[in-house]
C-alpha cells in the first residue's frame, strides 16, 4: 500500500511539475515592450566636502587598488577575482553610466581606494552610503563595504583592521550587515560588535541603496532605498555590549564541601501505609466484560482453501505431501470473533507502584550557592562610542558564488543631507527607470486562478531551487577553502546538503516502488493464497505456520518445474 502511494504521489508530482515548468517556459520568453522608456543620460553630479565621492567617470585605476595579498605561505594570489569598471548591462536605468563591477564566479574579490581626505568619526559622525546591483541572480555572495581603519597599509586582505564594515550579504540567508569595531581601553584590543536583528535586504536585479548614519549620540539609522529599517543605539542593540559588567563571578571562589543546595529532602519518620501494596499488578482481568453473542469459539480462523486443487504436476516424493493453503474461515466475516474468547485486561483500581516517602523541606537548607561578587578588573565605561577609529580608506573583500555584483555612487562623510540629495537626484530617477524597464520587459501576465495544489507545487519548486543554489554555494565553498571552514561559515548550506542526500534517497525509492509497480501490471501474478483476514484474537503462530507452509510448497513447485523443463 505504501509503494501505491508513492508511485501515485511521484506521478502527480511529475505531471503537475510538467505543467508548471511549461507554464513557466511561455511565460519566461520576453514579451516586446508595450511602450518605449526614456532612459536618461549619465551626467556627473558634483558633491563637495565629501571624504569620497565615487561616481566611476574613469578608469579603476589609480585610484581602486586591486589587492595582491597572497595565500598564506604560497606565492599565489590569494584574492583571484577579477573587477572592471563598465556600463550596467542588465537593465541599465542610466544610459552611459559606468560601475565597479565583480567580474568572477566562486573566487575572492578585493579592492580598496583612499579616501580623499581622512574621516573622524568624533567629530561630526559617519555616513556610509552606496548602491548594489545584482546583474545576475545572486545565490552566495557579499556586496558590503568596509572603512578602513587608519593608517590603512600593506595589501588590503581579511585581516586589514577596519573601523566600520556594513552591506548586503546572502549565503543560504539573506542579511544585511553591521558591525563596527571597538577598542578596549582596558585590554588595548579592538572587539567586533555585531548588530542584532539585522535588516533583509532585496536580492532582486534592481540598483538598491543602502545608507548607514551613526551620530554623535551614540545612535545609528540604517535604511534601504531611503527608508529606515532599522533605527538603535551602538550601546544597546550590538552583540557583544561594549560596556561590561561593574562586577563579575569570582573565579577563585568554590562552593564550600558542607554547602547544602537541597530544598526538599525525604521524610525519615514517614512510615510505609499498611494497606499499600507494592506487588499489585498494574492491570487485571476485567470480570465485567462477557463474551459477544456472536463469537464463535469453536471455530477456527484460517481453514484449507475447498477451492484448492493439488498440481497436476505435483511430485509427494520431491515437493513433499501437498496440503491445500489456508483462508480465511469465511464463518468468521459475519461474527464477532472466532477461536477461544479472552477475558480483556484494565487498570487495577489498587494499584499503587513503588512507595516512596515524601519530600519535605530540608532543615539544613542554606538556599543556592553562587560565587561571591568582585568588581570586574576588566571594566570601563565608554559613553561615547560613535568616537570610533580614524577611517582613511574603503575597501570590498568579498566571496561570491555570482558576477555581476555592481557598485557605484559611492559616497563616504558626515553629512546626512547630502546623501539624502544623492539618493533624491542621482539614485532615484535611475530605480524609477530600472522599474519602467522591467514592467516594459515583463508586462504583468494575465493572472489565472491556481488550486491549492498548484500553490504546493510552486512552494516546493522554489524551495528545491533553494535548497539546490545552497548545496552548489557550499560546495564551492568546500572546495576552495575545506570542509570544516564552510561547515563554519555555512551552516544552511550543510544542512541543504543533507536534506538534497535524503531527498535523492527518497526519490530513488519511489522509482525503484514505480519500477515494480510497472513490472506488476506487465507479468501475470503467480498463484497466492488469500490473505487472511486479520480478527481479533488471531493466533500469530498460527498464521505464521501457514505462510510458511505455502511459500515453502509455492517454492518447491516453481524449483520442480523449472528442474524439468531443463
Amino acid at each position: 500500500m505504501t509503494q501505491k502511494y508513492s508511485v501515485l504521489l511521484l506521478t502527480t508530482l511529475a505531471l503537475q511539475a510538467q505543467g508548471v515548468f511549461s507554464d513557466e517556459s511561455a511565460e519566461a520568453s520576453p514579451a516586446e515592450p508595450q511602450h518605449s522608456v526614456q532612459v536618461p543620460q549619465f551626467a556627473p553630479y558634483a558633491v563637495p566636502e565629501a571624504a569620497l565621492w565615487e561616481q566611476f567617470v574613469g578608469t579603476m585605476e589609480p585610484l581602486w587598488k586591486r589587492s595582491r595579498a597572497s595565500k598564506q605561505d604560497q606565492n599565489e594570489d590569494r584574492y583571484d577575482g577579477e573587477w572592471a569598471v563598465e556600463e550596467v548591462v542588465e537593465l541599465a536605468g542610466v544610459a552611459g553610466d559606468k560601475a565597479l563591477v565583480v567580474k568572477s564566479e566562486a573566487r575572492h574579490h578585493a579592492i580598496s581606494a583612499r579616501l580623499d581626505k581622512p574621516l573622524d568619526p568624533a567629530q561630526n559622525g559617519v555616513v556610509l552610503q552606496y548602491e548594489v546591483k545584482l546583474q545576475n541572480t545572486l545565490n552566495c555572495g557579499g556586496a558590503y563595504a568596509k572603512l578602513l581603519t587608519s593608517p590603512m597599509t600593506g595589501e588590503f586582505s581579511d585581516s586589514t583592521p577596519y573601523t566600520i564594515m556594513f552591506g548586503p550579504d546572502k549565503c543560504g540567508e539573506s542579511k544585511l550587515h553591521m558591525i563596527y569595531r571597538h577598542l578596549n581601553p582596558v585590554t588595548g584590543n579592538y572587539t567586533e560588535h555585531h548588530l542584532q536583528k539585522a535588516p533583509v535586504p532585496p536580492t532582486d536585479s534592481l540598483t538598491h541603496l543602502y545608507t548607514l548614519v551613526i551620530g554623535t549620540n551614540n545612535s545609528f539609522v540604517i535604511s534601504i532605498d531611503g527608508v529606515e529599517k532599522k533605527t538603535g543605539s551602538l550601546l544597546e542593540d550590538f552583540e557583544p555590549p561594549v560596556n561590561p559588567a561593574r562586577e563579575i563571578d569570582d573565579p577563585r571562589d568554590s562552593k564550600p564541601v558542607d554547602w547544602v543546595d537541597d530544598e526538599q529532602v525525604p521524610d525519615s519518620s514517614a512510615t510505609k501505609p499498611e494497606d499499600w501494596d507494592e506487588d499489585a499488578p498494574a492491570m487485571v482481568l476485567d470480570e465485567d466484560a462477557a463474551k459477544p453473542e456472536k463469537w464463535l469459539e469453536d471455530e477456527p480462523l484460517m481453514v484449507k482453501d475447498p477451492a484448492a486443487v493439488k498440481p497436476e504436476d505435483w511430485d509427494d516424493d520431491e515437493d513433499g505431501d501437498w496440503a491445500p493453503p489456508m483462508v480465511a474461515n469465511p464463518r468468521c466475516a459475519d461474527a464477532d470473533g472466532c477461536g477461544p474468547w479472552k477475558r480483556p485486561l484494565k487498570r487495577n483500581a489498587d494499584y499503587k507502584g513503588p512507595w516512596s516517602p515524601p519530600l519535605i523541606d530540608n532543615p539544613a537548607y542554606k538556599g543556592k550557592w553562587a560565587p561571591r561578587r568582585i568588581a570586574n578588573p576588566g571594566y570601563f565605561e565608554d559613553l561615547a562610542v560613535y568616537k570610533l577609529a580614524k577611517i582613511d580608506a574603503i575597501g570590498f573583500e568579498l566571496w561570491t558564488m555570482q558576477s555581476g555584483i555592481t557598485f557605484d555612487n559611492i559616497y563616504v562623510g558626515d553629512n546626512v543631507e547630502t546623501a539624502e540629495r544623492i539618493a533624491k537626484n542621482v539614485w532615484k530617477p535611475k530605480h524609477d527607470t530600472e522599474v519602467a524597464l522591467r514592467e516594459a520587459r515583463n508586462p504583468r501576465p494575465v493572472e489565472k486562478t491556481k488550486s491549492k495544489l498548484d500553490g504546493v507545487l510552486e512552494l516546493f519548486k522554489v524551495r528545491v531551487g533553494d535548497i539546490s543554489a545552497s548545496v552548489a554555494d557550499f560546495y564551492g565553498r568546500a572546495r576552495h577553502e575545506g570542509i570544516v571552514e564552510a561547515v563554519r561559515q555555512d551552516r544552511s548550506g550543510a544542512i541543504a546538503v543533507v536534506m538534497a542526500v535524503g531527498g535523492l534517497v527518497w526519490l530513488a525509492w519511489n522509482l525503484v516502488a514505480l519500477a515494480r509497480f510497472i513490472v506488476g501490471l506487465a507479468s501475470p501474478a503467480p498463484p497466492a493464497p488469500v490473505a487472511a483476514t486479520n480478527a481479533p484474537n488471531a493466533s500469530p503462530d498460527a498464521t505464521a505456520s501457514t505462510s510458511a507452509r505455502t511459500s515453502a510448497s509455492y517454492s518447491a513447485a516453481v524449483k520442480r518445474k523449472t528442474k524439468k523443463s531443463s
